[in-house]
């Protein structure tokens, strides 16, 4: 046995093994120390890119970010902050570059990049092709944002039905993007149909009641609903109804009673109440009449916004809704919000459920 070769080979042989294994081992920290660095590295420059964005400084984010990308060309963050920059710094070109790179890497910030690309196209005058790329992007994402983008820019060009449409899908998809709700009001405001302009008016109202945008907005809300009133004498008024050929038919039936509601206010034994009251029982009647004509008509008009303001004004709640979305008019709304603390819970506790 001592003779054996084997015997004495057999212990040395283990320990090259053993220092394989090592070399190997020590190899791969080093690696995936490097790595981990490196993209702390990346990580720190983008989160410094940011920074130089939000305060405005594109030029300087921009410098930041190419840093971050000389490091790591493939890292989607990366690639889709800068277009950001490019797009804020009017750099259409370099924007679509790196959007489409975001997209080619198909990892995160997918959704995000077409738009930043067809926000891109559209701004540097290229509207049709911006649809074209909207128009794939929606294929493969269910998106209010990509749907909101994609309207804009239908408009632009007097695609007013594809505007619609794609508004109507964002807003199921997403119903709490006032923008959405506002542009659909303009879009019922150009096809002349007063009630449907009026209603997605309430709900944009409703998300953003004291927004810079909501002055504007809320003025515009109470000039539809005096529309068509004009007083010809002491007692008497003239209404006119205008029937739109581009709405739902279904709604021609609010017509005279929105006027009819306008009219109220004058008469007698509504002179000691106050214009926010008045507004208020407007708003009543308006959405049970709208209630009412609900019958069996389907589709998110009837679905989605009738159900949700007859509801309000069968749960009772109208009044507290008039005061609240109209924030942006008159300092009687904050007393009356203090001063009704309890109905104003029992509302807000009704629309977030």
């Amino acid at each position: 046995m001592k003779n054996n070769p084997l015997v004495y080979f057999l212990p040395y042989a283990q320990p090259k093994m053993n220092i394989a294994k090592l070399l190997l081992s020590i190899s791969l920290i080093f690696i995936l120390n490097s790595t981990f660095a490196q993209n702390q590295k990346v990580q720190k420059l983008i989160l410094q890119g940011i920074e130089f964005h939000d305060y405005g400084e594109y030029k300087k984010a921009i410098e930041t970010y190419k840093k971050a990308l000389k490091i790591d060309e493939n890292s989607s963050l990366a690639n889709y902050e800068i277009a950001l920059s490019y797009i804020a710094a009017n750099d259409y070109e370099n924007s679509i570059s790196h959007s489409r790179k975001v997209i080619e890497l198909n990892e995160d910030h997918l959704m995000e990049a077409y738009v930043l690309w067809g926000n891109a196209l559209d701004m540097d005058g290229k509207p049709q092709k911006a649809i074209k790329v909207y128009e794939i992007a929606m294929q493969e994402f269910d998106n209010h944002l990509l749907n909101y983008n994609y309207a804009v820019t239908c408009m632009n060009v007097d695609e007013i039905n594809k505007a619609y449409d794609a508004l109507l899908a964002g807003i199921s998809i997403f119903p709490s993007h006032g923008s959405s709700h506002l542009l659909l009001s303009q879009i019922m405001a150009m096809k002349e149909s007063r009630i449907q302009a009026i209603i997605p008016l309430y709900f944009f109202l409703l998300l953003e009641p004291n927004s810079n945008r909501s002055v504007k907005e809320y003025q515009k809300l109470r000039e539809f609903l005096s529309q068509g009133i004009s007083k010809s004498s002491s007692n008497d008024f003239d209404i006119n109804i205008a029937i739109s050929e581009g709405g739902d038919s279904d709604f021609d039936a609010a017509e005279l009673m929105v006027s009819l509601s306008a009219v109220s206010g004058s008469l007698e034994g509504n002179e000691e109440k106050s214009e926010l009251e008045l507004f208020s029982e407007q708003n009543e009647l308006i959405f049970k009449i709208l209630g009412e004509l609900k019958e069996e008509n389907t589709g998110l008009w009837w679905d989605f916004y009738v159900t949700f303001f007859s509801d309000l004004a069968n749960s009772g709640l109208t009044k507290p809704f008039s005061y609240y979305i109209s924030q942006s008019s008159s300092p009687e709304v904050e007393d009356w919000l203090n001063n009704h603390e309890e109905e104003f819970k029992k509302f807000m506790d009704w629309v977030n459920n």
